[in-house]
């Protein structure tokens, strides 16, 4: 077991007062190292209270860490007549679909139609890690069906269609979150990420999309973008090199005025995804691949001056679009100070790394 999994198990069990922060960070650690002993530990201490967040938080390390039988245990201790006991939280059901566990597939079904927001989020994330029968596939289809077009409906239904259908139903999912309410994209951003790398031109057009509003100050989506982002294989390089192509410095002031609106919004999205790839937020879903652009190479397309007669950096398109007294002005040289910080972190876990494998390579043990 983990150091950090014992330590945590001492905070929660003595009550000592920790702010969430650090409790989620230890969650984080447990989740990318621990293993399957880490994970019975922590939902041993879950089931002591389960309806309080902190102890829900502990879901995350079991979900990455458990196997089948840590979620039979999960089974035996949080359903009663084949639902969820009234004390156990609704993230039980996408930690049971993430391990692979298949016993609820029905009930995960039921939840999906409920007016529970939090119930049927779990139940959809839950259902994209399982087989789906026949007969719940046209049950999906007919439950997309009667929510289509509509402004408001149940978010993470449309993320289950590639359960039912194939990829010529995304420019449908398109169509329909260019006029819905964007308290309700996330699901329509999993659905067509589902497709897969194919949607990697769709996702762009969708992120420079207003209409979407996939930015921090808007209703939260932009956390579920970068998932999509991942999940399509669109990576930050991509991005990076469509608002400087939309940013050209040659530009006269008349033809600025006409495109500022849309290049700031796209400035705004780049920024907020770019701070949740600092941040390194744990994917929800089993199956999306991992990106690996190094910190060092988006700091340098960002950053850096082409030539040493005009700043035509990311800061330096800002300020000739916007003036330097801009907001976005500000926040991107706050964002290339965490940036900084991260470069830091990953030359540190490389030169770890390198260490450690030195260290355990028998021929370095030769005297």
């Amino acid at each position: 077991m983990l150091q950090q999994t014992e330590q945590l198990i001492q905070l929660l069990s003595n009550q000592i007062r920790t702010p969430a922060a650090i409790l989620e960070s230890y969650c984080r650690v447990i989740a990318l190292y621990g293993g399957q002993e880490d994970a019975a530990a922590l939902f041993e201490l879950f089931c002591n209270q389960p309806e309080d967040y902190r102890y829900t938080m502990l879901l995350g390390p079991v979900m990455r860490c458990g196997d089948l039988e840590l979620a039979e245990e999960m089974d035996h201790r949080c359903f009663e007549q084949n639902k969820l006991k009234p004390n156990m939280p609704s993230e039980i059901l996408h930690v049971l679909g993430y391990m692979g566990y298949e016993k609820y597939t029905d009930y995960m079904m039921n939840c999906v139609e409920t007016d529970d927001w939090h119930l049927s989020k779990d139940a959809c994330l839950g259902l994209m890690h399982l087989p789906i029968s026949k007969q719940h596939q046209e049950r999906l289809r007919n439950e997309l069906e009667k929510a289509y077009g509509q402004p408001l409906f149940s978010e993470f239904l449309p993320a289950l269609c590639c359960k039912f259908s194939g990829p010529d139903i995304v420019p449908r999912l398109v169509a329909w979150g260019d006029e819905a309410s964007t308290d309700c994209n996330a699901g329509l951003l999993l659905g067509i990420a589902a497709y897969g790398e194919d949607q990697r031109d769709c996702m762009k057009q969708i992120l420079w999309n207003p209409g979407w509003e996939l930015y921090s100050t808007g209703t939260g989506s932009h956390w579920w973008a970068y998932i999509a982002m991942q999940m399509v294989k669109l990576t930050f390089h991509e991005l990076i090199s469509d608002v400087k192509e939309a940013t050209p410095l040659e530009l006269e002031n008349r033809d600025l005025e006409e495109r500022a609106e849309l290049i700031e919004h796209q400035l705004w999205v780049l920024h907020d995804l770019l701070e949740l790839r600092l941040s390194q937020p744990l994917c929800p879903l089993r199956f999306v691949p991992e990106t690996h652009e190094k910190l060092s190479d988006l700091y340098t397309q960002l950053f850096a001056w082409s030539t040493e007669h005009q700043d035509d950096s990311i800061t330096g398109r800002i300020g000739h679009y916007f003036g330097v007294d801009h907001p976005l002005a500000d926040k991107y040289l706050r964002l290339a100070t965490r940036m900084e910080e991260g470069i830091f972190r990953e030359l540190e876990h490389g030169a770890w790394t390198d260490c450690k494998d030195k260290l355990s390579s028998p021929n370095e043990l030769q005297i």
